[in-house]
């Protein structure tokens, strides 16, 4: 109670809910239907959009409107169906965001990026030497979306090669601001011990945020994509398969302790070629300074391989990686 007044005289915004209680602090943003609100009193809030019924700032925040539209205003009020801003009126969703950042209006780029090694060095009655090495980088700006990512394995016992393979993959994509997303993606890789010299594919895909907040992250994504496949033994083939990725993040502790999920695959639709997929399951804890730390496995399978090559294989992995 006596804090409240002079919360209150500090406050930057007030929010009014659906049900008439007021909120004053600062608004963060709002994107895919939940409002960030900080508060001297509460932290961080997250509000579900539809119970907001009005905000009134001392200055003008930034409404990113359809067709990327950006309006100043000092006042938003929303009901029936309807926005009001400061004195125009608009649809309820035409508002696509609050405070978006200079990358989401096309004013500069966002970019990011992890490399993640893990190695093994074991010298004894057995001499083991394996070196895994990951990486990824994603740039944005505006509705555009580049991706790069890789894997490279390798690892040889007692002087034989027990693990020799590598992948990279590009994708682009463009959104309408909102979950939806669409693009095309292309991707090599190469197995030797799985007598896979190389599968190439490309094609179209579709994809959708189920969830997309500062601690969860939910995209699965589906697309066509012709494909080559050259095995040592085994005459090229060459089909349209259906493809599939999946990502899930969620920080269990606040950009402390992350879970993630990721698996990708391929399912032919014609007569050749078959059934494959890559899934990678593990825990990551930050350190410091962008480094940080992961146990990981990751399962692999390709119905495939030759009759004398191993279809599934799965690595067990202690990562130190730098994100950016």
């Amino acid at each position: 109670m006596l804090l409240a007044p002079f919360v209150a005289a500090s406050a930057k915004e007030t929010v009014i809910m659906d049900n008439g209680d007021r909120l004053n602090g600062r608004v963060l943003n709002m994107s895919n239907g939940i409002l960030e609100f900080e508060t001297a009193y509460a932290g961080k809030l997250r509000i579900e959009w539809p119970h907001v019924r009005e905000i009134r700032s001392d200055s003008s925040f930034d409404v990113l409107l359809k067709g990327n539209e950006i309006a100043a205003v000092k006042e938003l009020k929303q009901e029936n169906g309807e926005v009001v801003l400061d004195s125009r009126i608009e649809p309820a969703g035409h508002v696509l965001k609050l405070n978006p950042a200079a990358w989401e209006l096309g004013k500069s780029s966002w970019f990011s990026g992890e490399i993640d090694a893990a190695f093994k060095l074991e010298r004894g009655n057995t001499h083991e030497n394996r070196s895994d090495v990951m990486g990824k980088l994603e740039w944005k700006k505006a509705h555009h979306r580049i991706r790069l990512g890789g894997e490279l394995e390798y690892g040889r016992t007692d002087g034989t090669v027990n693990s020799d393979r590598w992948s990279i993959e590009t994708s682009y994509d463009t959104t309408d601001a909102r979950r939806l997303y669409y693009g095309a993606r292309t991707s090599l890789k190469s197995d030797e011990l799985g007598d896979l010299n190389l599968r190439w594919t490309a094609g179209p895909h579709v994809g959708y945020r189920f969830i997309d907040t500062s601690r969860s992250r939910l995209s699965v994504e589906s697309g066509l994509e012709y494909t080559a496949e050259h095995y040592r033994m085994v005459q090229v083939d060459r089909f349209i398969a259906e493809s599939w990725r999946i990502e899930f993040t969620r920080f269990l502790i606040p950009d402390r302790l992350e879970l993630y999920h990721r698996d990708n695959g391929l399912v032919s639709l014609g007569g050749v070629g078959g059934f494959s997929f890559e899934s990678w399951n593990g825990v990551k804890l930050p350190i410091s300074g962008g480094l940080n730390t992961s146990a990981e496995i990751k399962t692999s399978y390709n119905g495939d391989a030759p009759p004398d090559a191993m279809k599934w294989d799965v690595v067990y992995r202690l990562k130190i990686g730098y994100q950016w």
